[in-house]
């Protein structure tokens, strides 16, 4: 008893896998079989977009009972998508979830505005990390100034990560980019450019939450796009069931679809609930590639949507502790114009 669900099985079965495939291909390695090298290298892009789906998902709804053991596990994700799976706790969790799409989310889908719809979904992801990598540098420095674990156990896994990585350079760099540094690259791209599929376009209820921004609803049922099909679902641990997955995030994964189907199939307008996710995609941002909204209308943004980021992390600061206190000083400070408000 172990797990604290017994599905968590096929995720660490699946995490086992991508070892075992990243073993194989590094060493039957054949610099003159191209064929090989792509297939193994396609197979490995898979695979560790599909542990980034297992990191999210355990981010949310932990895997074991035991402390130690998570931690464990959590180190092994880490390597098997190549970041540390702790920093989606500030990049994610505090930001995304709780300020979906507003300008406290450093994800939202508006910082990408290219006339070319197709832009935007590849160029979703690079133009949106430089600023969650500002607020996870923001959050540790806190964490650091209280000493807290959150702080020690994310330095390890950088410094876990780095150190693997360096080995795996030295030891052969051809296969190091080939196998791991690509398909982690790919990983991560993927990962956040779900988030441009699933909320692009989508509803924001708006509810107060200062002098100058408002924040979506979390019973809102067209906050969120949901890909329905079942092989994508089954590829990627249920993370295509995206609007359930808002309103109850601890919800474990295997639940979500029986979850979905009573509680947001009945309310959700029909255009949120796609089945595939290639035809989707290929509609909307190559032919005809129009960028409207769920309702078919074209989507406008304000001219400060895609503007400065809104600073949240002031509400897990100590008593006493203020922004000035914790923000980085990293030779990037002048570039963090982030407001506090």
């Amino acid at each position: 008893m172990l797990l604290r669900n017994l599905y968590d099985i096929f995720s660490i079965v699946h995490l086992t896998m991508h070892f075992v495939i990243t073993y194989l291909a590094w060493n039957r390695h054949q610099t003159s079989d191209n064929l090989y090298t792509v297939f193994y290298c396609a197979v490995l892009c898979y695979y560790s977009f599909s542990c980034a789906c297992v990191a999210h998902n355990c981010m949310h709804c932990r895997t074991f009972h035991s402390r130690r053991l998570e931690k464990i596990y959590q180190h092994a994700l880490t390597l098997s998508f190549g970041h540390p799976v702790l920093t989606l706790v500030p990049g994610h969790n505090l930001s995304h979830h709780k300020y979906t799409q507003s300008a406290r989310d450093p994800m939202r889908t508006s910082k990408v505005q290219y006339q070319w719809h197709w832009l935007n979904l590849i160029l979703f992801q690079p133009t949106v990390a430089w600023d969650v990598f500002k607020i996870d540098l923001r959050y540790m420095s806190m964490q650091r100034i209280m000493n807290s674990r959150y702080f020690w156990d994310t330095s390890m896994q950088w410094s876990v990560l780095v150190l693997s990585q360096i080995i795996l350079i030295y030891s052969h760099p051809a296969k190091f980019l080939i196998y791991v540094y690509f398909p982690h690259l790919f990983a991560q791209w993927a990962i956040v450019t779900m988030n441009i599929l699933q909320h692009d376009g989508c509803q924001l209820q708006h509810i107060q939450c200062d002098a100058d921004e408002t924040v979506a609803a979390p019973k809102n049922f067209n906050t969120a796009r949901n890909f329905t099909g079942v092989f994508l679902n089954i590829m990627t641990f249920n993370n295509g069931l995206h609007t359930i997955h808002h309103m109850y995030p601890n919800m474990h994964w295997s639940k979500l679809r029986e979850e979905h189907n009573i509680h947001i199939r009945p309310h959700i307008h029909p255009s949120l609930d796609q089945t595939n996710l290639c035809t989707y995609a290929f509609f909307t941002f190559i032919f005809p590639g129009k960028r409207v909204d769920y309702l078919g209308n074209p989507i406008v943004f304000s001219k400060d949507e895609a503007g400065v980021d809104k600073d949240w992390t002031m509400e897990y600061a100590p008593p006493g502790l203020t922004l000035v206190d914790y923000d980085t000083n990293f030779s990037i400070r002048a570039r963090m114009p982030l407001t506090t408000k």
